[in-house]
């Protein structure tokens, strides 16, 4: 195999030998190149594709730019983490209990993050082995308990009043829209001045790509008006909807640090409280306002029992109780006969 170096690229070709020399190429990446070789000169292969070199491949691929921008922005997250602690590793060489260690390191930091990563290791492997370049998948052999999800948790009036007394005018702002709109917190982030087209708000979902209108009237057109105010004021040419104190545009990191301080200075644990949870929130009391078919276009789900699934955190008000029988106090409705 000889390598050959144009322009800051360096390629790969198989000489077969003979007179005149004939060269096969076998690409720019070593890993498939040697793999190539060994194909054609019959031999064992030499280089062993690493899990590093599986996460660089995978960050390059079109199946990580199908997935929307928080989905990116999650994996490669975990992805980073993961190439701390296995990137040398050779993908076949990984075992269960390599993982299983791993898990119990991370968990004793968040159990959370570790079952996430997790979870994206083992997407990892199975996009390797789709690949074939590696032959099994060892994250399926452990098995682990789920954390109990959300879809329980409401937040009261008083406990969001509460962490809004607490907040920032750019954390306020935050809440409002992440409220009103009832949208996942990336989609809220990315709003935009420009996505208001003759009064509605319009944008597609990052993580379904639905298409969105949302009018843009009573308390969202007060907040809209408030954020163009504040933006003036710091001379800001941000077109986003939510920015900072500075004026500059609002990300994940910033808002993260302002909600957790807010809510630790109401008293409110983190398990109690995630900003995203407003649009859990807000999805309960439109079904309870409107109905939840309004709910349901807000949310921007496909179906009215997803949306139910998801506004579960708010128990139904019981409207009519039960009520016994008048023969003899019966509840069934029947007589009994006497002897």
């Amino acid at each position: 195999m000889r390598a050959r170096t144009r322009w800051g690229t360096t390629h790969y070709y198989y000489d077969t030998g003979g007179k005149p020399r004939k060269e096969i190429p076998l690409g720019d990446d070593y890993v498939l190149a040697v793999r190539k070789w060994s194909d054609l000169h019959a031999a064992p292969v030499v280089a062993k594709p690493t899990v590093g070199w599986a996460i660089a491949k995978y960050l390059g691929s079109p199946q990580y730019e199908e997935v929307g921008r928080g989905t990116q922005a999650d994996y490669k997250f975990a992805l980073d983490k993961l190439a701390l602690a296995f990137g040398q590793a050779p993908l076949d060489e990984v075992k269960p209990s390599h993982i299983t260690l791993y898990i119990d390191k991370r968990s004793a930091q968040s159990k959370h993050r570790a079952l996430r990563e997790k979870a994206v290791l083992s997407m990892l492997f199975s996009w390797a082995m789709a690949r074939d370049f590696c032959t099994s998948n060892p994250v399926a052999a452990i098995k682990t308990k789920r954390l109990p999800g959300r879809k329980n948790v409401y937040i009261e009036d008083k406990m969001l009043e509460d962490v809004y007394g607490h907040a920032s005018p750019d954390l306020k702002d935050a809440i409002d829209l992440a409220y009103l709109t009832g949208q996942r917190v990336s989609d809220v982030l990315k709003l935009s001045e420009n996505d208001i087209v003759d009064g509605v708000l319009v944008f597609g979902q990052d993580k379904t790509g639905r298409p969105m209108r949302i009018p843009v009237t009573g308390d969202l057109a007060a907040l809209v008006q408030r954020t163009a105010a504040r933006k003036r004021q710091v001379y800001s040419l941000c077109k986003n909807l939510l920015v900072d104190e500075l004026g500059k545009a609002m990300t994940k990191p910033k808002l993260r640090i302002r909600f957790e301080a807010a809510r630790a200075k109401a008293g409110i644990p983190a398990s109690a409280f995630q900003f995203r949870d407003l649009r859990r929130k807000a999805a309960s009391d439109l079904r309870d306002q409107g109905g939840i078919e309004q709910a349901q276009v807000l949310l921007g789900h496909a179906n009215v029992a997803m949306t139910e699934h998801y506004a579960g955190g708010k128990a139904r008000e019981v409207s009519q109780l039960p009520k016994r029988s008048a023969n003899g106090g019966d509840p069934t409705g029947f007589v009994r006969k006497t002897a």
